[in-house]
């Protein structure tokens, strides 16, 4: 895998790379930043849709996307976009990273369902704030691993302007909520503040 810098998010892209189905017709990247891992996504799908609301990601998607030609950006509202440009039941893969604390936790799981196809799959690289002493050590653990792992990779970067926000759940209470709307979805707790989310939408669910 081959990216342009490294941050603690990117540091789990591999989980979602291989959590692609395969023969993966439609992938949709909410929150999509500058398009780092929809670039990733599209040499794994036949088409990549990212989607932000933010203007200024969405300009520099574009802009660093031009030679993938089977990959668009849209700045949009994933919770709001009609029909036209988010199809319920379309895609084949959604992922988000970092990005589910921002729309609200329990209301992305719901739209993503919504918008998977049978047998689709869900992939999230999320934050949540420490609810335990469990917590509070694995937090312990990850301060010198990002200062390690970031400077091996030459230090942490992130792209200019992206919105950030204040997780909205504790670890417990996401994995709660991803049990509750995602029966059978995979929660772990991961370092460097993150947790991974897995699921796949049954076969037999509405389209």
């Amino acid at each position: 895998m081959k990216t342009s810098r490294w941050n603690p998010n990117i540091h789990y892209y591999p989980t979602i790379l291989d959590f692609v189905p395969e023969n993966c017709r439609e992938a949709l990247d909410v929150g999509c930043g500058d398009g780092e891992l929809a670039r990733l996504l599209a040499a794994r799908s036949g088409h990549v849709t990212g989607i932000d609301l933010s203007p200024e990601m969405v300009e520099s998607a574009r802009d660093r996307s031009q030679d993938v030609p089977n990959a668009r950006f849209l700045e949009a509202d994933f919770l709001e976009a009609g029909g036209t440009q988010l199809p319920p039941g379309r895609y084949d893969l959604i992922t988000m990273v970092a990005v589910a604390h921002h729309i609200g936790t329990e209301r992305a799981l719901n739209r993503s369902a919504e918008l998977l196809a049978p047998g689709g799959r869900l992939a999230i690289i999320g934050l949540a704030d420490p609810g335990s002493v469990l917590d509070l050590l694995h937090l312990a653990v990850a301060v010198p691993a990002v200062k390690l792992v970031g400077r091996g990779r030459g230090g942490s970067h992130t792209p200019s302007k992206m919105p950030v926000a204040d997780p909205d759940t504790t670890f417990r209470e996401a994995r709660d909520i991803a049990h509750r709307a995602l029966p059978g979805s995979r929660f772990r707790r991961r370092l460097l503040w993150r947790y991974t989310l897995l699921w796949e939408k049954p076969r037999d669910a509405p389209g």
